[in-house]
């Protein structure tokens, strides 16, 4: 009976070990996901229902998107072609749709992209040079940015970034059709 209960304590610490080390290797490949967010603040002048021209100034910002270390590594293997990508979403997308409803965007807005990733100061030999912040930290800057914007007394807009392309058409829709009766944009955030 002693070897018995000998056995189930040893197979009981090997699965407790076992499911430690993945536990760890999990956190670890959880901890290589890059959490992005785009943010473009700029200005609009568009046509109200009375004819009259409004300006109007606005904050862009996307929800949380992620990616691998490696998939962000190849596309910001330039500095800043990150921006670059989110700047040529906005163009195709956001800006596309605007000027089909005969709005007029500034593009000379202000573009930040929010990232987990940097540099840890670690030689850049070494098996991973990179920090992340938690998705957590990223939200609450994206929550940051947002409260920036509207204490800036800024209209905020929502847009999906996708950096694969995928949803594009999807998305251009989607901006297209963000217009109220009176010909005045919706806005997907309101002010508190």
């Amino acid at each position: 009976m002693k070897k018995k209960h000998r056995y189930t304590q040893l197979a009981l610490m090997f699965f407790c070990t076992v499911f430690l080390i993945m536990s760890a290797g999990a956190k670890k490949t959880a901890a290589q996901t890059v959490w992005l967010v785009c943010a473009f603040d700029t200005s609009s002048i568009y046509k109200q229902a009375d004819g009259k021209e409004k300006f109007e100034r606005r904050f862009y910002v996307t929800g949380l998107v992620s990616m691998t270390k490696e998939q962000f590594l190849a596309v910001d293997s330039e500095g800043g072609r990150i921006e670059g990508l989110c700047a040529d979403y906005l163009d195709r997308t956001v800006y596309k749709a605007a000027v089909e409803r005969d709005e007029r965007i500034d593009t000379s807005g202000t573009l930040k992209v929010i990232r987990n990733i940097e540099l840890s100061g670690e030689d850049i030999g070494s098996k991973n040079p990179y920090s992340f912040a938690t998705k957590e930290q990223i939200e609450k800057k994206r929550a940051e940015s947002i409260k920036d914007a509207q204490d800036a007394n800024r209209v905020i807009f929502d847009f999906n970034w996708d950096p694969t392309y995928k949803n594009e058409s999807a998305d251009l829709e989607k901006e297209t059709k963000r217009m109220l009766s009176n010909n005045v944009p919706k806005t997907t955030e309101k002010k508190p």
